[in-house]
């Protein structure tokens, strides 16, 4: 390389590749290669280049050359591992950079991407060794100390993980990534302020990190700031336009926050730009409104979300998965809001289960294989995979399947994916043989640690309510795996074994509404808390009017299906007293569209929105909420989608509760409910015996006190029961019996 007009052509080259001018430099790099093919200098920078370039086959090309012709030295080593790295090939990257290492041990940036390959794998100790060389090898070396804080913060040594991250940006105050990481971690632990000063701080030194702007987002979110995180996310967008998690988030919130149609054009934006990917081609395809505005709406959306899974379909083989790691990722979705339009949803779900099979078992493959039962243990040993186990709903209905399990009998195993920790969940933890509270951690790593637990049975409790657990759900962690019914709807996902749900809900035939297995217990599958109330309170300080009937609508918006509209709006007409009182929505846009929808049925009888309806907000504490319960006159039950949660605190505070039974399970729920209490003449016949069964309770206070007394007389045939428990036990042990 002694030619002088050559070296300034290498220069001039690498001077391009300097400023990011990445395609000038290349083409002046094979431009030199073509004078003179022997020089594994350039083959090497020219394959740096298409590195930095995203071309990781022509990189792969480049730095197969260089080795070639130069030897294996250990900078184009270096090259091949992290090209190969890239390209998914893991064992292959690790075996260049391993001999990296042994070449150079006192070259820092080996270790650090041999222990960015040994993360990827899920060997997190080993990458942990390897980010301790890095930082023995350059002290000073700011990367090394963040990526020592992320194999500790894998391994949940936190504190460590914050002094390694703190001490990375002592030695550079300008290291967004160290800032980021620090930020994860305080999000973790709900320290939202510090969080986002860290998170923004990582935004604002580099604007094109695309996820320092979506945890700046999901902090806001979180804190209930959704204007500031749309923000956030749009910021993301600009700052990485051809990054498809940034337009999906941006999506998802315009979703959450009503904006469907707009959230729709973003996931269609976001798989152009990106089609090799599959999390913006589900949104695109499988997205569905909160809130219709007319039935016609909701059959719309329907026939669109089965055109979508057909679409789906057709590109599963276009669809490229980097890594498990990333496999996994991009197929956290849930069909939450299909459950909700009334409909079998069997089809439809086990449809979408062939393809969520179909694009992942090539990735994981490992995670589809049969897994063999334990033999000859005492124990059953049993997981429940649950991000909902606080107190709420999911909660509520469920902690008793781990804390009154037979632990003479089962070995009881909770994985529980949520940061937030209540007294429901230290209650439950305390309970469980083994608790493992695994918040943030990756799909890939937490389906490792459910396998290596060798469970005889996995649960999951309220399947299809979150996307990580559905995900998770759709692989195959143990031999026998069970979906509960705290999302009562099929999931369709062809690992699931058995749906358990309870016997009195279940309408005749009701296992052609599952893909899996029914199994049924008794009562309400569950021993159920007697909940606790307040015993003050009353209408004036919930802003409610004295002199009018109250008929109580509980549930979300969303569950609220337009059936409903001309039922309720037909109760308010006969009682010209009577008053609907709903819970808005934390969202505007979806309170308002739901009040339109509900207003254009009440103008049709000559009623007015805002003199016969009340919207308070939903953020109340569970007893003052039963307190408000009382202080109504009726609950009027919803078509297609019953109360479950919100009956039981209905009759708890002695409520009467007005139903009609759906085809569905997830329609039948209070009516089970009142017929175990003792009140099935609460159970309306069809909808016009419903709106005149409300209206004349509403209208007679003694025949409500006495139907009160009749509940609380009753209410111990529901509450606190442990024959559900006991059966549960009795199915878990058939279950079992394949080990002996």
């Amino acid at each position: 390389m002694s030619d002088p007009a050559v070296q300034g052509r290498i220069e001039q080259a690498r001077a391009l590749h300097r400023r990011g001018e990445l395609t000038s430099a290349i083409a002046l790099y094979e431009e030199v290669l073509r004078g003179d093919p022997g020089l594994a200098a350039v083959w090497h920078l020219k394959g740096m280049a298409e590195h930095q370039a995203g071309d990781l086959t022509q990189a792969g090309a480049s730095a197969a050359e260089a080795i070639a012709r130069g030897g294996d030295a250990p900078a184009y080593l270096y090259l091949e591992g992290g090209v190969l790295h890239d390209r998914g090939d893991l064992d292959g990257a690790a075996e260049r950079l391993t001999r990296v290492t042994v070449a150079r041990p006192d070259w820092s940036p080996g270790h650090v991407e041999l222990g960015l390959v040994r993360m990827d794998q899920g060997r997190v100790p080993e990458a942990l060794e390897c980010f301790r060389a890095a930082v023995t090898a350059d002290p000073n070396g700011a990367r090394g100390w963040n990526n020592l804080g992320t194999a500790l913060q894998s391994l949940d040594r936190m504190d460590e993980a914050i002094r390694a991250f703190d001490h990375a940006l002592t030695l550079d105050p300008r290291f967004a990534r160290a800032h980021f990481n620090l930020g994860r971690i305080w999000n973790m632990r709900y320290e939202h302020k510090r969080a986002l000063e860290h998170a923004q701080h990582a935004a604002r030194l580099d604007p094109a990190h695309a996820d320092a702007w979506l945890l700046v987002g999901d902090i806001q979110r979180r804190v209930r700031e959704p204007a500031a995180a749309l923000a956030s996310y749009a910021a993301a967008v600009r700052g990485s336009p051809r990054e498809p998690r940034a337009r999906s988030a941006l999506a998802e919130l315009l979703a959450e926050m009503g904006h469907a149609e707009q959230a729709r054009v973003e996931y269609r934006e976001a798989s152009t730009q990106a089609p090799a990917s599959v999390r913006p081609a589900l949104g695109a395809n499988l997205l569905l409104p909160q809130v219709y505005s007319s039935r016609e709406h909701l059959d719309e959306c329907r026939a669109r979300y089965a055109e979508g899974l057909d679409r789906l379909h057709a590109q599963a083989d276009g669809f490229r998965l980097q890594s498990p790691q990333k496999a996994l990722a991009d197929l956290r979705w849930t069909n939450f809001y299909l459950a909700y339009q009334g409909g079998n949803d069997r089809d439809l779900q086990r449809r979408y289960g062939e393809f969520h099979r179909r694009v992942l078992a090539p990735a994981v493959p490992e995670f589809f294989a049969p897994r063999e039962p334990r033999r000859g243990e005492a124990r059953l040993r049993v997981g429940f995979l649950s991000h909902f186990f606080f107190n709420c709903t999911a909660g509520r209905y469920f902690s008793s399947w781990v804390t009154h399990l037979d632990r003479e009998r089962f070995e009881s195993f909770v994985y529980y994916t949520n940061e937030w920790v209540a007294d429901d969940t230290r209650t439950i933890g305390a309970a469980a043989s083994t608790f493992r509270h695994l918040p943030g951690r990756p799909l890939y790593t937490l389906a490792q640690q459910i396998a290596a637990d060798q469970l005889d049975v996995l649960v999951f409790p309220e399947l299809g309510m979150h996307a990580d657990t559905f995900a998770l759900a759709g692989l195959r962690l143990a031999p026998v795996q069970c979906a509960g019914w705290g999302h009562p709807d099929t999931p369709g996902l062809p690992n699931i074994d058995w749906f358990i749900s309870c016997g009195e809900m279940e309408p005749e035939g009701a296992q052609a509404h599952y893909s899996e297995r029914l199994a049924l217990l008794p009562g309400l599958g569950t021993r159920y808390a007697y909940p606790q109330r307040e015993t003050t309170g009353t209408r004036a300080d919930f802003g409610l009017p004295e002199d009018r009937t109250i008929y109580l609508v509980p549930q979300s918006l969303f569950k609220i299906h337009p059936d409903n509209d001309e039922l309720i709006a037909e109760v308010l007409a006969r009682d010209p007293r009577g008053v609907a009182l709903f819970f808005a929505s934390g969202h505007e846009m979806l309170t308002q569209r739901f009040a339109g929808r509900l207003a254009a049925a009440l103008e049709r009888r000559n009623l007015d929105i805002h003199s016969r309806t009340i919207f308070m907000r939903a953020e109340i504490p569970h007893p003052t909420y039963l307190r408000l319960n009382e202080l109504c006159d009726v609950m009027i039950d919803t078509l297609h989608w019953s109360g479950g949660n919100t009956s039981l605190d209905a009759l708890a505070s002695g409520l009467p509760v007005v139903t009609l039974p759906g085809a569905l399970m997830r329609g039948r729920q209070s009516q089970a409910m009142l017929k175990i209490v003792g009140v099935p003449e609460l159970v309306a016949r069809d909808a016009e015996d419903l709106i005149a069964t409300a209206v004349r309770l509403g209208g007679d206070p003694q025949e409500r006190r006495s139907l009160s007394e009749r509940i609380a007389a009753g209410r111990g045939a529901l509450f606190e029961r442990d024959e559900p428990i006991r059966a549960l036990e009795a199915f878990l042990e058939n279950l079992g019996e394949a080990r002996a």
